[in-house]
Protein backbone atom coordinates (compact mmCIF):
# COMPACT_ATOMS: atom_id res chain seq x y z
CA UNK A 1 0.00 0.00 0.00
CA UNK A 2 1.27 3.46 -0.91
CA UNK A 3 0.75 6.88 0.60
CA UNK A 4 -1.08 9.28 -1.71
CA UNK A 5 1.06 12.26 -2.65
CA UNK A 6 -0.24 15.80 -2.11
CA UNK A 7 -0.05 16.33 -5.86
CA UNK A 8 -2.38 13.39 -6.51
CA UNK A 9 -4.63 14.38 -3.61
CA UNK A 10 -5.04 17.87 -5.03
CA UNK A 11 -5.60 16.46 -8.52
CA UNK A 12 -8.31 14.06 -7.42
CA UNK A 13 -9.85 16.74 -5.23
CA UNK A 14 -10.62 18.69 -8.39
CA UNK A 15 -12.88 15.91 -9.66
CA UNK A 16 -15.87 17.43 -7.89
CA UNK A 17 -16.00 19.79 -10.90
CA UNK A 18 -17.55 18.63 -14.15
CA UNK A 19 -15.09 20.77 -16.08
CA UNK A 20 -12.16 19.11 -14.34
CA UNK A 21 -13.60 15.61 -14.82
CA UNK A 22 -13.88 16.26 -18.54
CA UNK A 23 -10.43 17.84 -18.70
CA UNK A 24 -8.68 15.07 -16.77
CA UNK A 25 -10.80 12.19 -18.07
CA UNK A 26 -11.35 10.89 -14.54
CA UNK A 27 -14.25 10.43 -12.13
CA UNK A 28 -14.77 9.19 -8.58
CA UNK A 29 -16.95 6.49 -7.06
CA UNK A 30 -17.44 6.87 -3.31
CA UNK A 31 -18.10 4.23 -0.68
CA UNK A 32 -17.65 0.48 -0.42
CA UNK A 33 -20.86 -0.51 -2.18
CA UNK A 34 -20.40 1.99 -5.00
CA UNK A 35 -16.84 0.82 -5.61
CA UNK A 36 -17.92 -2.83 -5.53
CA UNK A 37 -20.77 -2.08 -7.99
CA UNK A 38 -18.57 -0.24 -10.49
CA UNK A 39 -15.08 -1.68 -10.43
CA UNK A 40 -15.79 -4.43 -12.96
CA UNK A 41 -16.93 -1.90 -15.56
CA UNK A 42 -14.23 0.76 -15.44
CA UNK A 43 -10.48 1.04 -15.44
CA UNK A 44 -9.28 2.19 -11.99
CA UNK A 45 -6.43 4.63 -11.76
CA UNK A 46 -6.38 4.47 -7.98
CA UNK A 47 -8.19 2.93 -5.03
CA UNK A 48 -7.94 5.25 -2.03
CA UNK A 49 -8.73 4.06 1.48
CA UNK A 50 -8.58 5.61 4.91
CA UNK A 51 -5.62 4.56 7.01
CA UNK A 52 -6.25 1.32 8.87
CA UNK A 53 -8.90 -0.01 6.47
CA UNK A 54 -7.12 -3.34 6.08
CA UNK A 55 -10.20 -5.23 4.84
CA UNK A 56 -10.54 -2.92 1.84
CA UNK A 57 -6.86 -3.25 1.11
CA UNK A 58 -7.15 -7.04 0.98
CA UNK A 59 -10.15 -6.84 -1.38
CA UNK A 60 -8.49 -4.45 -3.82
CA UNK A 61 -4.79 -5.18 -3.43
CA UNK A 62 -4.51 -6.16 -7.12
CA UNK A 63 -4.99 -2.46 -7.97
CA UNK A 64 -2.95 0.60 -7.05
CA UNK A 65 -4.14 1.16 -3.47
CA UNK A 66 -3.31 4.35 -1.59
CA UNK A 67 -3.85 5.22 2.05
CA UNK A 68 -4.84 8.65 3.37
CA UNK A 69 -6.06 10.13 6.64
CA UNK A 70 -9.72 10.99 7.19
CA UNK A 71 -8.98 14.71 6.99
CA UNK A 72 -7.66 14.20 3.46
CA UNK A 73 -10.58 11.96 2.50
CA UNK A 74 -12.83 14.97 3.16
CA UNK A 75 -11.03 16.75 0.32
CA UNK A 76 -12.17 14.01 -2.09
CA UNK A 77 -15.70 13.31 -0.90
CA UNK A 78 -18.89 15.08 -2.02
CA UNK A 79 -21.02 13.52 0.73
CA UNK A 80 -21.70 14.45 4.32
CA UNK A 81 -21.16 10.86 5.41
CA UNK A 82 -17.46 10.32 4.87
CA UNK A 83 -16.58 7.17 2.85
CA UNK A 84 -13.70 4.96 3.89
CA UNK A 85 -12.89 4.10 0.29
CA UNK A 86 -13.09 5.84 -3.08
CA UNK A 87 -12.11 4.67 -6.55
CA UNK A 88 -10.72 6.98 -9.19
CA UNK A 89 -11.72 5.70 -12.63
CA UNK A 90 -10.89 6.70 -16.16
CA UNK A 91 -13.91 8.00 -18.07
CA UNK A 92 -14.51 5.61 -21.00
CA UNK A 93 -14.56 6.76 -24.58
CA UNK A 94 -17.90 8.46 -25.30
CA UNK A 95 -20.57 6.72 -27.33
CA UNK A 96 -22.52 8.43 -30.09
CA UNK A 97 -25.45 6.38 -31.33
CA UNK A 98 -25.81 5.85 -35.05
CA UNK A 99 -29.24 6.34 -36.63
CA UNK A 100 -29.71 2.68 -37.52
CA UNK A 101 -29.57 1.74 -33.82
CA UNK A 102 -32.81 3.56 -33.06
CA UNK A 103 -34.86 1.22 -35.27
CA UNK A 104 -34.89 -1.42 -32.53
CA UNK A 105 -36.13 -1.20 -28.97
CA UNK A 106 -36.74 1.74 -26.68
CA UNK A 107 -34.61 4.87 -26.61
CA UNK A 108 -34.93 6.88 -23.41
CA UNK A 109 -34.13 10.55 -23.94
CA UNK A 110 -33.35 12.96 -21.11
CA UNK A 111 -34.06 16.65 -21.68
CA UNK A 112 -32.61 18.94 -19.02
CA UNK A 113 -32.60 16.47 -16.10
CA UNK A 114 -30.39 18.52 -13.81
CA UNK A 115 -30.32 16.62 -10.55
CA UNK A 116 -27.46 14.07 -10.61
CA UNK A 117 -29.34 11.84 -8.15
CA UNK A 118 -32.30 11.69 -10.53
CA UNK A 119 -30.01 11.02 -13.48
CA UNK A 120 -28.28 8.14 -11.72
CA UNK A 121 -31.62 6.70 -10.62
CA UNK A 122 -32.91 6.87 -14.20
CA UNK A 123 -29.87 4.93 -15.40
CA UNK A 124 -30.66 2.35 -12.72
CA UNK A 125 -34.26 2.19 -13.96
CA UNK A 126 -33.08 1.80 -17.55
CA UNK A 127 -30.86 -1.10 -16.50
CA UNK A 128 -33.66 -2.81 -14.56
CA UNK A 129 -36.14 -2.64 -17.43
CA UNK A 130 -33.66 -3.46 -20.17
CA UNK A 131 -33.84 -0.15 -22.03
CA UNK A 132 -31.73 -0.43 -25.17
CA UNK A 133 -30.11 3.00 -24.91
CA UNK A 134 -30.25 6.34 -23.12
CA UNK A 135 -29.55 9.63 -24.89
CA UNK A 136 -28.58 12.34 -22.41
CA UNK A 137 -29.30 15.70 -24.00
CA UNK A 138 -27.93 19.17 -23.33
CA UNK A 139 -28.72 20.76 -20.00
CA UNK A 140 -28.54 17.46 -18.14
CA UNK A 141 -26.38 16.64 -15.15
CA UNK A 142 -23.10 14.86 -15.74
CA UNK A 143 -23.56 11.07 -15.47
CA UNK A 144 -20.06 10.93 -13.94
CA UNK A 145 -20.99 13.27 -11.10
CA UNK A 146 -20.28 11.36 -7.84
CA UNK A 147 -23.96 11.56 -6.81
CA UNK A 148 -25.08 10.22 -10.19
CA UNK A 149 -22.54 7.41 -10.01
CA UNK A 150 -23.67 6.42 -6.52
CA UNK A 151 -27.41 6.59 -7.21
CA UNK A 152 -27.00 4.50 -10.38
CA UNK A 153 -26.04 1.50 -8.19
CA UNK A 154 -23.62 0.25 -10.83
CA UNK A 155 -25.96 0.88 -13.77
CA UNK A 156 -23.61 3.55 -15.11
CA UNK A 157 -21.45 0.65 -16.25
CA UNK A 158 -24.33 -1.47 -17.55
CA UNK A 159 -26.42 0.94 -19.63
CA UNK A 160 -25.39 2.18 -23.06
CA UNK A 161 -25.74 5.93 -22.93
CA UNK A 162 -24.60 8.84 -25.02
CA UNK A 163 -24.36 12.56 -24.42
CA UNK A 164 -25.62 14.14 -27.62
CA UNK A 165 -28.31 16.63 -28.73
CA UNK A 166 -31.79 15.13 -28.94
CA UNK A 167 -33.38 17.14 -31.76
CA UNK A 168 -31.01 15.89 -34.51
CA UNK A 169 -31.75 12.30 -33.46
CA UNK A 170 -35.50 12.86 -33.60
CA UNK A 171 -35.33 14.71 -36.91
CA UNK A 172 -33.23 11.97 -38.50
CA UNK A 173 -35.76 9.30 -37.53
CA UNK A 174 -39.20 10.70 -38.42
CA UNK A 175 -40.78 7.25 -38.55
CA UNK A 176 -40.18 6.65 -34.83
CA UNK A 177 -42.89 7.96 -32.46
CA UNK A 178 -41.79 10.53 -29.90
CA UNK A 179 -43.55 9.92 -26.59
CA UNK A 180 -43.53 12.31 -23.66
CA UNK A 181 -45.52 12.62 -20.45
CA UNK A 182 -47.68 15.76 -20.63
CA UNK A 183 -50.74 16.96 -18.72
CA UNK A 184 -52.74 17.02 -21.95
CA UNK A 185 -51.62 13.54 -22.98
CA UNK A 186 -53.71 10.39 -23.33
CA UNK A 187 -53.87 7.81 -20.57
CA UNK A 188 -50.72 5.70 -20.78
CA UNK A 189 -52.63 2.63 -19.57
CA UNK A 190 -55.14 2.70 -22.42
CA UNK A 191 -53.10 4.22 -25.26
CA UNK A 192 -51.58 1.80 -27.80
CA UNK A 193 -47.80 1.67 -27.41
CA UNK A 194 -45.24 0.25 -29.80
CA UNK A 195 -41.53 -0.01 -30.29
CA UNK A 196 -39.25 1.30 -31.58
CA UNK A 197 -40.02 4.52 -29.74
CA UNK A 198 -38.38 7.58 -28.30
CA UNK A 199 -39.46 8.33 -24.72
CA UNK A 200 -38.47 11.83 -23.63
CA UNK A 201 -38.33 12.88 -19.98
CA UNK A 202 -37.88 16.50 -18.98
CA UNK A 203 -36.53 18.85 -16.38
CA UNK A 204 -37.53 18.42 -12.73
CA UNK A 205 -39.27 21.78 -12.48
CA UNK A 206 -40.16 22.80 -16.01
CA UNK A 207 -40.73 19.53 -17.82
CA UNK A 208 -39.77 19.25 -21.47
CA UNK A 209 -38.10 22.15 -23.23
CA UNK A 210 -40.21 23.87 -25.85
CA UNK A 211 -38.07 22.55 -28.69
CA UNK A 212 -38.44 18.93 -27.56
CA UNK A 213 -42.10 19.33 -26.61
CA UNK A 214 -42.82 20.44 -30.17
CA UNK A 215 -41.43 17.10 -31.39
CA UNK A 216 -43.69 14.97 -29.19
CA UNK A 217 -46.33 13.31 -31.40
CA UNK A 218 -47.59 10.81 -28.83
CA UNK A 219 -48.28 12.71 -25.59
CA UNK A 220 -48.92 10.43 -22.63
CA UNK A 221 -50.52 11.06 -19.26
CA UNK A 222 -49.77 9.12 -16.11
CA UNK A 223 -53.14 9.46 -14.35
CA UNK A 224 -53.59 9.91 -10.64
CA UNK A 225 -55.90 7.44 -8.93
CA UNK A 226 -56.29 9.58 -5.82
CA UNK A 227 -59.91 10.44 -4.99
CA UNK A 228 -58.99 13.63 -3.13
CA UNK A 229 -56.17 16.19 -3.14
CA UNK A 230 -52.90 14.77 -4.41
CA UNK A 231 -49.38 15.78 -5.34
CA UNK A 232 -49.10 18.13 -8.29
CA UNK A 233 -46.62 15.99 -10.15
CA UNK A 234 -44.33 12.96 -10.01
CA UNK A 235 -40.59 12.99 -9.57
CA UNK A 236 -38.97 12.56 -12.99
CA UNK A 237 -37.33 9.27 -11.99
CA UNK A 238 -40.66 7.88 -10.73
CA UNK A 239 -42.39 8.99 -13.94
CA UNK A 240 -39.63 7.35 -15.96
CA UNK A 241 -40.06 4.05 -14.14
CA UNK A 242 -43.82 4.01 -14.73
CA UNK A 243 -43.52 4.96 -18.39
CA UNK A 244 -40.72 2.52 -19.23
CA UNK A 245 -42.41 -0.28 -17.29
CA UNK A 246 -45.66 0.17 -19.23
CA UNK A 247 -43.82 0.14 -22.57
CA UNK A 248 -41.96 -3.02 -21.68
CA UNK A 249 -44.99 -4.75 -20.24
CA UNK A 250 -47.05 -4.29 -23.38
CA UNK A 251 -44.52 -4.44 -26.20
CA UNK A 252 -42.17 -7.28 -25.33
Amino acid sequence: MNNLSKTKLNLYGRLSSRKQREKLGLFIAEGEKCVADTIRFFSPEAIIITAGNDDAYERYREYDVYSIEETDMRKLSQFQSLPDIVAVYRIPEPIEFSNDEFAVGLTLMLDGVQDPGNLGTILRIASWFGVARVAIGSGCADPFNPKAVQSSMGAIGMVRFSQQPLIPIIDANPEIPVCGTLLDGTDIYTTPLRMPAFVVMGNEGNGLSEAVRDKVNQPLLIPSFASGPHAESLNVAAATAITVSEFMRRTL
